[in-house]
């Protein structure tokens, strides 16, 4: 049997038929729980993928490890364009030092598909704090020592390191206290659990509005059009400017050995529907504006992220076992 002839018959063994995979649902996870910002991407992608996959496209919520549990599950998926998952910055670039026991590698088990858009956090205080700006937040968390806390999403998130960040600038010595996602933080914020905290701006819009919530400052290096009366931290002096520079962003990840023309097609999927004007604005309404990128700039960015991250993570001796 000629070589031609024997890879025509194995072809429908190694690739499933067309009809086959759209009938079959595309899962899409999320690492955190419902009702996050990564949650509300997710399901514009999967609205706007299931149109132009012409499949179902499934969101699935798998939270827990600051995205760790959803991360394994693709990692150790099948390659064959039925598991996706949508995380945060930490899982290729803050995981490969915070955890030294992975049971996957991030950069060969998770194949980038697509950055999507940008996101940024805020310090973020209760409406009756005595601190009604940065520098006063600054004095007054000096003033109290580590009886001063912060509240980050989670341990080893980038929230978690922002904090971190804070002090190593300004001198403060901020407790950390980690919390399980935005919901419990902004709880903890409104109950005067912590004296602060690093919640997304996008979860806080609401609560500033409201007053319930005061932000000080947040990252990034411009202001937030949906914030506009809120500083960003590179306009608030040389010694925040590392926090001013931070890029954080949500991408798209299949399993590492996903075929190049496969993730090409997710890929194209998905970086079309967030260019769409309704799903470009619902975005950045809460403040995740678009920020897309394709597989190979994406891996890209990536290699430069951990460059700019590991230093730091590695040097605040931050660790998880499990």
């Amino acid at each position: 049997m000629s070589v031609s002839r024997r890879a025509a018959l194995a072809l429908p063994a190694l690739v499933p038929s067309l009809a086959s995979a759209q009938s079959r649902p595309l899962r899409l996870l999320v690492g955190f729980p419902p009702g996050a910002s990564l949650d509300f991407l997710a399901r514009i992608l999967a609205e706007g993928m299931s149109e132009r996959l012409h499949r179902p496209v499934v969101v699935e919520n798998r939270a827990g490890g600051g995205g760790r549990v959803a991360a394994e599950a693709v990692a150790h998926a099948p390659g064959d364009g039925d598991m996706l998952m949508v995380a945060p910055i930490v899982v290729p670039v803050f995981f490969p030092f915070v955890y030294p026991n992975l049971s996957f590698d991030p950069v060969k088990d998770l194949a980038p598909v697509a950055r999507l858009t940008a996101f940024n956090f805020a310090l973020t205080v209760k409406r009756d704090h005595p601190a009604r700006d940065l520098a006063a937040f600054i004095a007054w968390a000096r003033e109290k020592g580590d009886n001063a806390t912060f509240g980050s999403l989670s341990a080893g998130t980038p929230s978690h390191f922002l904090g971190d960040l804070f002090n190593q600038a300004t001198g403060c010595q901020l407790r950390h206290i980690p919390y399980r996602g935005s919901a419990p933080l902004m709880t903890a914020l409104l109950a005067g659990e912590v004296d602060c905290g690093f919640p997304t701006t996008g979860s806080i819009v609401g609560r500033l509005q409201d007053g319930t919530l005061r932000a000080l400052a947040i990252t990034g290096d411009t202001r937030s059009p949906l914030l506009p009366e809120v500083p960003s931290f590179a306009e608030l002096g040389p010694q925040l400017r590392q926090m001013g520079e931070a890029v954080l962003w949500y991408g798209m990840f299949a399993p590492g050995r996903t075929p190049p023309e496969v993730v090409a097609t997710l890929a194209q999927a998905a970086l079309a529907t967030i260019a769409q004007p309704e799903a470009t604005h619902r975005l950045t309404e809460l403040d995740m504006p678009p920020l897309p990128m394709p597989p190979a700039a994406f891996a890209e960015s990536i290699a430069a992220d951990v460059r700019r991250w590991g230093p730091l993570i590695q040097a605040s001796g931050f660790r998880l076992d499990n």
